[in-house]
């Protein structure tokens, strides 16, 4: 009984370490791809410096077509937004930026309301997507902090990826495949970064619109200033149309351009009560290209 105990205990240790350097074969294959946002940033045939990036959530990816502007104003731009994240993710993705060697001269950062007002700062549904970085400090250090379970799954995968790998096997192990045969394959955005959605959705009748008044509260906003300031960006506050919506910042700090499109549109060129569909985009896109405030 004693040796087959202790069998079990030396296959279930060879099989973990195993495992562990399948995992991280994983996680190189994924690392060395463009699937995901942030690999596509690191990994991209592009260029180093731009003009303007623009970040922030899926109203930052879908919203400005950075290809539209680019045509109309002759910068070269790039859309780093990634859908179902936060201001955390949204700097750690402009610390990553910058890690990947690569620069801006202006940040176009789109803001939703209920973000900018929140004083929650946890893990983002997509924050995921960093895990073949976790090796990096400044990736780690996120994990850590955002994560708040006792067992910290993706700041432990830095240690152990067998962890973070078999808890996200489908949205990791799948894309790796994927990308044996495509290393340049995206995950729903273009060459350029953006992505649209199509010319339907559930929001098509015409609503009374109605002011709200917003206060900043989130430290990461803070954090994006000041790393702006830190690195001489030109910070934008970009705020894109919502349903029924007028906001009105009432503390935005003195030095930032703020452009808001709160109100622009009306409803027949929404996807849904947030986001844009591609008409929308591109008359959003438009808009944004005619507010002289901005270019220089």
């Amino acid at each position: 009984m004693k040796k087959f105990i202790k069998k079990i205990i030396i296959y279930s240790f060879l099989l973990f370490i195993f495992l562990n350097g399948v995992s991280y074969l994983i996680l190189k294959k994924l690392s060395s791809s463009e699937f995901y946002k942030p690999q596509f940033v690191k990994n991209a045939n592009i260029e180093n410096k731009f003009d303007y990036v623009v970040l922030g959530s899926s109203v930052g990816l879908t919203t400005l077509n950075t290809v539209q502007i680019d045509s109309a104003l002759n910068l070269k731009g790039l859309n780093i937004s990634m859908d179902d994240t936060s201001l955390t993710t949204h700097y750690l993705m402009l610390n990553h930026f910058y890690k990947c060697k690569k620069s801006t001269k202006k940040l176009i950062l789109c803001v939703t309301p209920w973000d900018l007002t929140s004083q929650e700062y946890k893990l983002n549904n997509n924050d995921y997507r960093f895990l073949s970085e976790v090796n990096k400090d400044y990736v780690s250090h996120y994990y850590y902090t955002m994560e708040k379970e006792y067992f910290k799954k993706l700041y432990l995968s830095k240690y152990f990826p067998i962890i973070g790998v078999s808890y996200y096997n489908f949205e990791i192990v799948f894309p790796s495949l994927l990308t044996i045969f495509n290393e340049k394959k995206h995950n729903k955005f273009d060459d350029r970064g953006n992505f649209s959605y199509p010319n339907y959705g559930t929001s098509k009748k015409e609503v009374k619109v109605k002011d709200e008044n917003i206060l900043l509260k989130n430290e990461y906003f803070d954090k994006i200033y000041t790393f702006c300031v830190k690195n001489n960006i030109e910070l934008i506050v970009y705020q894109s149309p919502l349903l029924g919506k007028k906001i009105n910042y009432l503390n935005i700090p003195s030095g930032i351009i703020l452009i808001n499109h709160s109100d622009l549109i009306n409803s027949n060129l929404f996807y849904d009560d947030i986001h844009v569909n591609s008409k929308g985009r591109t008359f959003c896109t438009l808009a944004f290209c005619k507010e002289k405030k901005w270019i220089k």
